[in-house]
């Protein structure tokens, strides 16, 4: 059996993570070109007349200055500068607007990543070898097949365009500078949003495939699994990690039963141990919370907020303590002791009924 058919299961959450560290994430290099365009032929209404207005500008302040003067190092540096404005103020939003879709298409697909990975020098990238095997792969042939049909299209939408708005383009030359920038704008518009159409389905075709690819190629054998388990298993981090979230677990899960206890028997200050009895329920008095100083403090916080009575008994609340876990009914040896104390929390909860 070969590599590729051994791989049968899906990839592990932290294989998934180590390939988003090294800049491995489903991505298609086609979506933000297209949602650019998108987003460009529908603010064309808004931009047409920035542009216009300011190309016009442009136009009017080049051929307004005074080139019979003497070129010299200083004049060229003035016409380049100005020139340079002029030309910012048109593009400058564009860019911006550019820049940001790109950005936020980017983080859309793959998230937030900050990753140096990607840009280490890797010699298997200039393998003769790998790099022959690559131009067959599946990969590359649907890219040629995409940009081929990619070309296909927008040369056939040109054509399409060009043929309905033949007559108007003839007569063009008769509407006037300005109405003729809008009639431009406007055909411009019609054949971009039949392009971003197209673009926007190819961008998402791609997309799904390229996420099916990643996904396949990080598949794992059920041995790669089971070797990750161990490697886990094995980390000092991960292991300390577990063994936190579940004593943090246990500890919310110990303070939960507190209100439902007996009697909590205290030393006084530096543990406290929560009892509960209840003759149709347990066989023995049981152990259902137990601490030392800051978690003792908090089983006291807890059985006064819920009226669970607080009995001082230093040395049987150390024996508790030492002797029996949480969950544990007490051994037989501090039944006594035990016994005692729950006939004084009896006798307390008849006088309290009395007062009623």
């Amino acid at each position: 059996m070969s590599d590729k058919e051994s791989k049968t299961e899906e990839a592990t959450p932290k294989r998934i993570r180590d390939a988003k560290k090294k800049g491995q994430v489903p991505k298609s290099p086609d979506l933000s070109p297209a949602v650019s365009l998108m987003v460009f032929t529908m603010l064309g209404g808004v931009l047409g007349g920035y542009i216009f207005k300011n190309g016009i500008a442009f136009v009017r302040n080049s051929l307004s200055r005074n080139y019979s003067v003497e070129i010299n190092h200083s004049f060229l540096r003035n016409i380049f500068v100005n020139n340079l404005i002029d030309g910012l103020l048109i593009v400058l939003p564009f860019a911006l607007i550019a820049m940001v879709i790109g950005y936020v298409v980017s983080i859309v697909q793959t998230g937030f990543m900050a990753t140096s990975e990607s840009i280490k020098p890797d010699f298997n990238r200039i393998n003769p070898i790998s790099g022959f095997k690559n131009i067959f792969s599946k990969k590359v042939l649907f890219n040629l097949l995409k940009n081929l049909l990619k070309l296909t299209l927008v040369f056939y939408l040109a054509y399409d365009n060009l043929g309905e708005s033949y007559s108007q383009i003839l007569n063009s030359g008769n509407i006037g500078t300005e109405k003729l920038f809008y009639f431009f704008l406007g055909f411009i518009k019609n054949l971009i949003t039949d392009i971003v159409v197209i673009m926007l389905i190819l961008a998402i075709i791609d997309y799904i495939f390229q996420r099916r690819e990643f996904k396949k190629d990080l598949r794992m054998s059920k041995q790669e699994i089971k070797d990750e388990y161990k490697e886990m298993e094995g980390n000092p981090q991960i292991k300390s990690a577990r063994q936190q979230r579940q004593r943090q677990l246990a500890m919310s899960r110990m303070m939960a039963d507190v209100p439902t206890s007996t009697v909590v028997v205290t030393n006084p200050t530096h543990i406290a141990v929560a009892l509960r009895y209840e003759t149709n329920k347990d066989n023995a008095p049981l152990v259902i919370a137990k601490g030392a100083d800051n978690v003792a403090n908090k089983i006291k916080e807890i059985a006064k907020e819920n009226k669970v009575p607080i009995i001082e008994n230093v040395q049987l609340a150390r024996s508790m303590y030492k002797k029996v876990e949480v969950g544990e009914y007490i051994p037989v040896e501090l039944y006594q002791a035990v016994a005692e104390i729950l006939a004084l929390v009896y006798q307390l909860r008849d006088k309290n009924r009395g007062k009623i």
